[in-house]
């Protein structure tokens, strides 16, 4: 999760997913049908696309020409899913009225083979394709910025749900001119082409990378080391100067400092698409979402402009790092893709739960995010897991992304990046701060990133060794892979920091409980504890919570607000879901006996210690 302080404390159910799982693969000259058969991409083939939006039926209407695909059938794909989220979409389904016609405007006969499957019969030479889309903005499972929307005063899509794709034709350009309304602008991460609102993409996988926004939007723009860069801007009031400023300085900052780390930039342009929306309790759903060169941002807007913008530094610095990884370096399931099938890899603990390290660690080591807030977020995991097995190993976890609701992946933005932190403190230890994690992403950068070379699963581990010459498979065996406590008392005294522990009395559940789709799954009772007077057992389902006002489906609350909720004074009581059966029970809130811990900078540590935190952590 990507969590700022005053989001935190403003909505306590705030979920920030960033998923990355697509990259920038190599464009071969041939593509390959599904059938595993190689099809000549050559010969001047490609398709060409234009999009115009109809804002009261709030629907896309895409026309295409197909030119030179050598087939008397041609089978069109949908996408099932999109290149940065993880989700099942089913695009296809969303598509209506399709219709094609050949040469001289003969129509040719389409066929639905499934729900992301159609056939155009008959086609030769070029071909002329039509169908409309409904925007898609809530889809259950799916987040908003990995769909489409269109509203009166603007129009995005995250553009797997706008194109499909002739099968075996993904490695061809294609090309795209956006109609923009009277008064309307564009913002897109493709490169320009000849005529307004047209661009142009290398293949495929270039072009539903990019998503697009279109509407009555702030434009700001800056360059770093000559590469323009656009801040697209949605809010309901126009910036003031100070927070426009405040973000571009800011943003700008953000890519000095995540490029000037790994020495290069993988990108000719930029864009950042921003949403900046009131937040209602009925609409707690915020995060962003990151691609090859762009990245799409919805977040709440309280009205104070600068500060506002403060708020967005550590999510910017998580999107942007995703250029480097995984877009560019990644393992082979992360592309090239099927756009047929979910990727499947055990990895996403390196792509996302390190990504978020090192959004937050840059921030800090460049004053641009407080250190005493990050060592304050460090000391909310260690005191819900210190000395406590892992509920589940994060390999297990990053294996069922695609099946799973988006509450369910929070530990890979939590525990993530402290796997990360643990990681970079083994490696610092066993090399005397010779070597670091920083050395590893920059040799996983120059030696597979820029020369395009795709690493497996069980490669990860090897290569960070290679790079760093530390030992680091009984690490990933225990922690990674495996499901025992993390080393936090061991490690973090020999980094120079100091954890206290102090008891207290107070209200909470008194069960340890894991998000599933129903809701709360209760691990164990606390004996004499709240959810054992209320007769709750192990293996209990707490699928809602009842409070004065209203009912909170647990399903959608992460199970790291669940001490905040119980406390709360309006909490009536629960429903519980036992062996097929619903059960109400009332509310029974007694106070227990649990520990805070903290972790803080130890003042008086000293040689290698003292050493190892002041380049991690520039303090």
């Amino acid at each position: 999760m990507i969590s700022s302080r005053s989001l935190s404390k403003a909505l306590p159910l705030f979920i920030a997913l960033a998923a990355a799982m697509h990259v920038a693969a190599q464009t071969p000259t041939a593509g390959v049908a599904a059938n595993g058969s190689r099809v000549d991409a050559r010969g001047g083939a490609s398709v060409n696309y234009r999009v115009a939006i109809d804002v009261h039926a709030k629907t896309f209407d895409i026309s295409a020409d197909l030119n030179n695909l050598a087939a008397d059938t041609l089978v069109f794909h949908f996408p099932i899913w999109g290149p940065g989220a993880y989700d099942i979409v089913n695009f296809g389904g969303y598509a209506h009225d399709i219709s094609a016609t050949g040469q001289g405007g003969r129509k040719l006969q389409v066929v639905r083979g499934d729900t992301n499957t159609f056939r155009i019969i008959g086609a030769t030479g070029k071909v002329s394709l039509h169908y409309r889309v409904h925007d898609i903005e809530s889809v259950p499972n799916s987040l908003w910025f990995g769909l489409s929307d269109i509203e009166p005063t603007f129009a995005f899509a995250n553009t797997p749900a706008l194109f499909a794709y002739p099968d075996g034709f993904k490695n061809i350009p294609y090309g795209v001119t956006y109609v923009q309304p009277s008064g309307w602008d564009v913002a897109v991460g493709l490169d320009p082409a000849k005529g307004k609102g047209s661009y142009q993409a290398q293949d495929y996988d270039e072009l539903i990378d990019a998503p697009v926004v279109m509407g009555k939007f702030q434009r700001l723009t800056f360059e770093v080391n000559g590469v323009p860069h656009v801040i697209a801007v949605f809010a309901p009031k126009k910036l003031d100067a100070v927070a426009s400023k405040k973000l571009v300085d800011d943003t700008k900052k953000v890519v000095e400092t995540v490029s000037g780390f790994f020495g290069d930039m993988p990108y000719k342009r930029y864009v950042f698409q921003h949403f900046l929306v009131n937040p209602t309790p009925a609409d707690a759903m915020f995060g962003a979402l990151e691609h090859r060169n762009s990245s799409t941002y919805r977040m709440p807007w309280y009205g104070g402009d600068s500060e506002v913008m403060s708020e967005l530094n550590a999510v910017i610095a998580h999107e942007y790092w995703h250029a480097w990884s995984p877009k560019r370096i990644h393992v082979a399931e992360l592309g090239p893709f099927s756009y047929q099938r979910p990727p499947h890899t055990s990895s996403l603990w390196f792509a996302e739960g390190f990504t978020e390290y090192y959004a937050r660690l840059l921030l800090v080591r460049n004053g641009m995010l407080d250190a005493g807030e990050s060592f304050t977020q460090l000391s909310r995991v260690v005191s819900a897991s210190m000395g406590h097995r892992q509920r589940e190993a994060i390999t297990d976890l990053s294996l069922k992304i695609s099946q799973v609701a988006p509450e369910q992946i929070l530990p890979l933005y939590s525990k993530g990046p402290v796997l990360g932190m643990l990681m970079d403190a083994t490696i610092r230890l066993q090399t005397g701060n010779r070597k670091s994690l920083d050395d590893a992403m920059r040799y996983f950068n120059n030696e597979y990133g820029k020369r395009g070379i795709t690493f497996g699963d069980d490669e990860i581990i090897p290569i960070i060794e290679q790079a760093t010459g530390a030992k680091l498979e009984d690490f990933y065996v225990k922690y990674i892979a495996g499901t025992e406590p993390l080393p936090f008392s061991e490690l973090l005294p020999k980094i120079g920091f100091v954890i206290d522990t102090t008891y207290r009395e107070r209200l909470q559940l008194g069960a340890e409980v894991e998000q599933t789709e129903k809701g709360w799954s209760i691990a164990s009772v606390e004996k004499g504890g709240s959810a054992d007077g209320m007769g709750m057992q192990a293996g209990d389902v707490i699928s809602e919570i009842r409070l004065k006002r209203t009912t909170l489906a647990l399903a959608k609350v992460p199970t790291s607000v669940a001490s905040s909720l119980v406390s709360m004074p309006d909490v009536l009581g629960f429903t519980v879901l036992r062996g097929g059966k619903t059960m109400d029970v009332t509310a029974k809130i007694v106070k227990s006996r649990s520990a805070d811990i903290s972790v803080k900078p130890d003042p008086n540590a000293t040689g290698l210690a003292r050493e190892i935190r002041a380049a991690m952590f520039g303090r």
